[in-house]
């Protein structure tokens, strides 16, 4: 009976293993999606306002994955830090915490690392491309989601069965 038991703890715990590497997943797909809607409005702002990268920073609301992102660049301008070293330090910090690998990192590092030093013009042409980069990677993603969420969750349960069968 405890036998029975312990390798049905063993497939559950395999199968919640699946679901939270999907889970990982689908919330690295939300932040692109967020990410996505930072640089709408940053690029509003600056086409209509011509607001300085601070002032972008500061007005942010309501986009949950990146928000911590760029509160933590705008403290380290606060401090006196350059754009790039502020955003370089909140980007490998705020993606590490989300499971982001080295090469998204990139992705969105390359953004800020001279985010407000042109004119207007740079700065909306910039925006757009990486818009245009950013939303490619999501539409990617969102494709690979449907299909590996439910692979992670069978290969969770699968190698909970095969642990359970060994150890059992």
């Amino acid at each position: 009976m405890v036998k029975l038991l312990g390798g049905m703890l063993i497939v559950v715990s395999g199968t919640l293993g699946g679901m939270y590497a999907g889970v990982r997943l689908k919330r690295q797909t939300e932040f692109w999606e967020q990410y996505l809607l930072f640089l709408t409005q940053a690029q509003t702002m600056i086409g209509y306002g011509g607001t300085a990268v601070r002032e972008i920073f500061r007005q942010v609301k309501g986009i949950p994955l990146a928000e911590p992102m760029v509160r933590e660049a705008l403290e380290a301008l606060d401090r006196g830090e350059g754009i790039e070293e502020a955003w370089k330090r909140a980007v490998q910090r705020q993606m590490k915490a989300l499971g982001f690998g080295s090469e998204d990192i990139e992705r969105v590092y390359f953004f800020g690392s001279a985010f407000g030093v042109t004119d207007r013009q740079g700065e909306l042409a910039k925006i757009q491309l990486h818009t245009e980069l950013i939303g490619e990677r999501c539409r990617i993603l969102k494709e690979e989601l449907a299909v590996k969420l439910r692979i992670y969750r069978m290969v969770g349960m699968c190698c909970g069965v095969l642990s359970a069968v060994v150890v059992v």
